[in-house]
């Protein structure tokens, strides 16, 4: 006999961390309990699990009775929340019940948002292409840019430490971008809508998961049932494909099911990604060696300003570019770049009573709410155009 047909469920997610515990011994302590829960965790952060259980209204968690199929109501969510901080001497948090049980001087292992010597890193974005040396400089990396005019999008790549294309906010110019990493231990794909992170959708290759099916070892039909409705993975293949123009949703989807390298390389195809993106991602070809590619290295901001205004005027798109573009052909280069410099700031040039303040923004940096994301100096995505980056004295 199953759970009552009135009975109503809610996915509830939670977290748990515990040095020096094995996902093993926690999928353990809920099968004791009987708590049908589902964990997930990166091979490098085994301290660090995802949980994901199913509540009743009454704050319950789900748990399988001993005598019949389905689920039934068990302990609330904080008594198992406590129990379980206590078992492992943890910090663990499911919705709104909390409770650390962590020693006051425990060393968590560190979780870096540089990278690491093996990620590779594939950004499709709208970006403008004289925006990519005021990043390299921001970021203080070398980026290799491509265009894909087929896509109307940029693909940057860089490989190895360093501070993440994004760590500073989202220019709105730049949205939606999706990001694309590989490393030793993980391929992942993120898309950014908006510049809020709860906006994103983010799918892992590396990640474990695990079901826990409380006390039974085999589920019944109408326990899978459930839990693959409550709790199976939530992330829609379509908010990854709206990020990209002409992606093909049905392959993408097929995608985030297979394992592995089968289905990173499946989602790349599904975009309708070049061939070549895949070989930077897997290590075969380094950035530097795509058909076409520039690369930006990090020079200073003034070279970065020079370069971008390079690029910004020699874009047909750009009003007033054949304008200079005719100077130029006319060996005035001095005067272009006067002028140049002058009209990236919209200022005459007459000094401070007719130009603008340069922005603080510049001196604060200071980084996003998850720390690896994003893309501009403070303001972020709340920035409009190069003008801001570029509004300083000559």
């Amino acid at each position: 006999m199953a759970q009552d047909a009135s009975q109503r469920w809610n996915r509830t997610d939670g977290v748990l961390i515990a040095p020096g515990t094995t996902p093993e011994a926690v999928a353990d302590a809920f099968a004791e309990r009987g708590v049908v829960v589902r964990l997930e965790w990166f091979p490098a952060t085994t301290h660090l699990l995802s949980l994901t259980l199913m509540t009743d209204v009454e704050g319950r968690v789900a748990v399988t009775p001993p005598s019949r199929g389905g689920v039934v109501p068990g302990p609330s969510v904080s008594e198992l929340v406590e129990s379980l901080a206590r078992q492992f001497t943890a910090d663990v948090a499911v919705g709104p019940a909390t409770f650390n049980a962590l020693p006051d001087d425990v060393e968590l292992p560190s979780i870096s948002h540089h990278g690491s010597a093996s990620a590779r890193t594939v950004v499709i974005s709208p970006m403008s292409a004289y925006m990519v040396p005021l990043q390299a400089t921001l970021l203080e990396r070398p980026l290799a840019v491509a265009s894909t005019p087929s896509l109307d999008r940029r693909i940057v790549m860089y490989s190895g430490e360093g501070t993440e294309l994004g760590t500073f906010g989202w220019d709105d110019e730049s949205l939606p971008a999706l990001v694309l990493t590989s490393d030793s231990e993980d391929m992942s794909i993120r898309a950014i809508p908006t510049g809020d992170p709860e906006d994103d959708a983010v799918f892992s290759w590396g990640m474990t998961s695990r079901y826990v099916w409380g006390g039974v070892k085999e589920p019944g039909p109408a326990l899978r049932s459930l839990v693959d409705e409550l709790l199976a993975d939530l992330t829609d293949a379509s908010g990854i494909v709206d990020a990209v123009p002409g992606a093909d949703l049905e392959a993408a989807a097929a995608a985030i099911v297979k394992p592995g390298i089968d289905g990173f390389a499946a989602m790349l195809e599904a975009l309708g990604l070049p061939d070549w993106v895949l070989e930077v991602l897997t290590g075969r070809l380094a950035p530097v060696e795509v058909p076409g590619v520039v690369v930006h290295e990090p020079r200073g901001l003034s070279n970065a300003v020079g370069r971008s205004v390079g690029l910004l005027l020699a874009d047909p798109s750009t009003p007033g570019s054949a304008f200079w573009q005719g100077l130029c052909a006319h060996g005035d280069g001095q005067a272009v770049g006067g002028a140049g410099r002058r009209a990236a700031r919209g200022g005459s040039g007459r000094g401070p009573r007719g130009g603008r303040r340069a922005p603080s923004s510049l001196d604060r940096q200071h980084p996003g709410r998850d720390g690896g994301r994003g893309g501009l100096p403070a303001g972020g995505r709340h920035h409009r155009g190069l003008a801001g980056l570029l509004d300083a004295p000559p």
